[in-house]
Parts: C-alpha cells; structure tokens; sequence
C-alpha cells in the first residue's frame, strides 16, 4: 500500500467529497454482500413479485430459493438466527417426486413462515404450501392448496401475510377448471379456521400471468398482474383490491401512453393502507426499458413515476417493500454504465419523492437476477438475487439499515467497513495509475475488508490514507 507521505497524484479531498456528494440522496447503511449458496449446481430465487426474502418480529431473516442440486428439483432455505447472531446450515425443504418450482415466502405476527411452490407435473401440479410452526419449532408437511384439479397446470405462486394475524394470502395464475384462459386465483388461511376455499379474481376471457399479492391491516388485499383485460394487444398491469371486507372492481395500472407491453408487477401496502406497485416495461419516451411505480389510496391512483429515471439501458425485475414509518424501497435490475447486469436500489420518502437509484454491486461477470426486498420492524432493508459472479447461480443477500434504527446493533454482522452512503460508480482511471496501480495518498478495501493495491472492476471502499471520510465506490472498467 502506498503510505501517506507520499505526494498525492491529485487533491484528494474534492475527489472524496464528489464522491460522498454522487452518492443519490437515499441516506442508508450498506453492509457486506454475504454469499448463501456454495454448492456447484445451480440456484434460482423467485421472481421479485413473489418475495424470496422474509423477516420475522424477533429479526430472523428467512430466504427460500429453487435448487438444482438434486433431480427432481427441490425448494430449499436458510435461516439468520438473530439470537445466535449466525446464519445457519442450508436446508432442503422439499423432497417431492417431481421438480419444484421457485418459491415465494412470508411471516406472520407469530414467528411462523409460509411457503409457496408450484409443481409442473400432471400427477401433482399446482400450488404446494409449507408452513414452519414458531411455537412447535419445525416445518409442517407439504400441502396441495390450489382449487382445480390436479391435472391443470398452475404457476409461480405469491404469498403475503396480514400484519398483526396469523392469517395468510397465497395468490397465483393457471388454468381454470372449466375454462381455457388463465386466470388469477387467491386462497386465504386464516390461524383459527384453516384455509378458506380458492376464489378467481381476475375476470376477462384473456390470459394472465406475472402475479403478486399484498396484505395490509383489517385484511385489505392487493392483487396484481399482467394480461390484456381491457382489450388491446398487449400485457399491462392490472390490479384488483379488497377494502374493509369488499371486492373492488378491477383496474388498470399502467396507463402509459402508446400501450406498450409491460411485466413483472410486485405489489406492497404501506402502513397508511396505500397500495404500491413497481414494474417494469417501454414507454413512448424511451426505446429502452423503466421501473415504474404507482400508487393507490383512497382519493384514487397517483401519476406514474419512472423510479430509474429514463437511461440508456435496460432496467427489469422491480421488488418493493414498506418499512414502519412509511417509506417504500425498490430494487431492480440494470448494467447501469456496466458491462454486467447490476443490483440497483432507490427508496420513495414519506413525502412521495423517489431518490436517484444506488448501484449496489459491481460484478465483473454473471449478472444480478431477479432481486427481492423486504423490511424489519427496525427499518432494516433485507434484499436477495441471484447471480453467476462465482461461476455458477448462487443466492447472496445484502442488508441495508438507515441510520438511527436499533436494526444496526441486531441483524447480520458484517466484517467489512461501513459507509453511510450509497455506493457511487467511478472510472478505474479517477483512482488508480499505470496498470492499476492504487492512487498514491488513497487507501482501498474490498468487500471483505480486505485492503488492496490494485483495482479491478468491482466494490471498494476507498479513503485517503489521512483518515478522511470513508466512500463505497463501484470500479468500471
């Protein structure tokens, strides 16, 4: 490392400063990317909209994905133990005859953990549920849920749980039995009576898919997906509520100019009883692909917000979540000015503004899929992907706290140095000299804490050797 009495090459304190003043306006505490998965096969999470992350009230965070490892196919998981302050073993879930498809996941108010599953099979299909008992301390057994018959293909289940019950929203898109459409199905479990009989939501002789499910307080419910309910030729989001007990009517979502095809809706409820949608699709303002958002409170639905801005690349496959004060947190996919599809995050204050979006990684091969995101009572952000960056998918998980929550002191530990700020994406060229030697006057870390002498594209964090502020930086190439 090169020691600080040697004359920088350039002033370092304006070069700290652009980086701390680059840094996108969303003030939130990022630790160490942790990788979950190590086995050489491969793995999958689900789509955002299915929610792949959840957190318990006592700070366990649960994450469920699509293995390979074994054929057929199986769900497994792993859990954060907050009492042990460890991430414990991977775990198998399933051991069905025929291959699993990728899971979604949720807790209740009690600690227990839903699981949700489709099969593709004709002699077992459909939605399969699983349900781990906080107070027994084990996984209950697999449980065919959906209501068609077991020779009907059904797919990617959403799940979603009632704040403050033990009561549970599982909805999904298949076929009917007596139709040749798919459509939008929902099937509640409620802690005292069981699991109350599957309804149809969706209600146009068209195809749906694409779905996700919200839950919000007195058992309000939010149901999103794509189709072409309204006529035209192409998919746009759609979403039908609940409201103190009542079936809205069904509604349009993205009502963008030129009608463009759009995907992968993910449906949240804030702590007002807001409804918010992300999703992603063209407009006629853009060749290339947004994240949207819109929201839904009593006085009807709010303007359409692009929360990646318009940009010279493609942006797909938004996850949302509410914290406990009211803001909204996003992730996304994008190469971002990479070469490699990166992990994109931006957060929509109490005010309803969203910040410029954050690159949270910097891979130099794979690329980041399908993210989700959740939050903890403390405001904690937990999020989950997948990405090939080791060779082969794996699952990885990253937790963000934003300051002044008790959340930093309970969640995972993290070996490496802690910046207060988003990271900001540099050219080699601003930190580093002839074959990529560091800046004299700088020192580097990187996302093990480990320091360095040479960049190569990635996540740094980068000081001067001084003592200066510390930055979390992404090195291109």
């Amino acid at each position: 490392m090169l020691r600080s009495h040697m004359r920088p090459a350039w002033p370092i304190g304006p070069i700290l400063l652009a980086l701390f003043a680059a840094a996108h306006g969303a003030d939130v505490t990022w630790d160490t990317i942790i990788r979950l998965t190590t086995n050489s096969a491969s793995q999958y999470t689900g789509y955002g909209g299915q929610h792949s992350i959840a957190v318990d009230a006592g700070g366990n965070v649960h994450v469920a994905w699509l293995d390979q490892r074994d054929v057929p196919y199986q769900v497994w998981y792993r859990r954060y133990d907050a009492g042990a302050r460890t991430w414990l073993p991977e775990t198998m879930l399933t051991s069905q005859s025929v291959r699993c498809y990728r899971p979604g996941i949720a807790c209740d108010s009690a600690g227990n953990v839903h699981l949700v599953w489709h099969m593709e099979y004709w002699s077992c299909c459909g939605i399969w549920y699983k349900r781990y008992d906080a107070a027994a301390h084990h996984w209950r057994p697999d449980t065919l849920i959906d209501s068609t018959t077991t020779s009907l293909m059904q797919f990617h289940p959403s799940v979603a749980c009632v704040p403050g019950t033990g009561d549970v929203a599982v909805a999904w898109y298949g076929s009917p039995d007596t139709g040749m459409y798919s459509q939008v199905f929902l099937r509640e479990r409620h802690s005292a009576t069981g699991w109350d009989s599957a309804i149809q939501v969706s209600e146009a002789a068209v195809g749906h898919d694409q779905v996700s499910v919200a839950a919000g307080r007195n058992g309000d419910i939010a149901v999103v997906w794509c189709g072409m309910d309204f006529g035209g030729d192409r998919n746009q989001v759609f979403c039908r509520r609940r409201v103190a007990g009542a079936w809205q009517d069904v509604e349009l979502v993205s009502d963008l100019p030129g009608g463009l095809t759009q995907n992968r809706p993910c449906v949240a409820i804030d702590r007002g009883s807001v409804v918010h949608v992300v999703w992603y699709g063209m407009s006629g303002s853009s060749f290339y692909q947004q994240v949207f958002h819109r929201s839904r409170g009593a006085s009807g639905w709010s303007a359409i917000s692009s929360v990646g801005g318009i940009r010279a690349y493609q942006q797909q496959f938004p996850s949302i979540a509410c914290d406990a004060v009211g803001r909204c947190h996003a992730v996304w996919c994008s190469p971002a000015g990479s070469e490699y599809t990166q992990l994109l995050y931006g957060q929509r204050d109490t005010n309803g503004v969203w910040s410029s979006p954050m690159t949270l990684t910097g891979l130099d091969s794979g690329d980041v899929s399908n993210p989700s995101i959740t939050c903890d009572s403390d405001s904690g952000i937990h999020i989950v992907w997948h990405d090939a960056s080791s060779g082969n998918p794996d699952v990885y998980y990253l937790r963000g706290i934003i300051p002044g929550s008790s959340a930093i002191e309970s969640g995972p530990p993290s070996p490496a140095p802690r910046c207060t700020r988003g990271a900001t994406i540099v050219r080699a060229s601003m930190l580093q000299t002839i074959a990529g030697k560091l800046q004299a006057g700088l020192v580097a870390f990187d996302a093990s804490g480990r320091p360095v002498d040479y960049l190569k594209p990635g996540v740094y964090f980068v000081r001067s050797s001084d003592g200066a502020r510390l930055a979390k930086v992404i090195v291109v190439r």
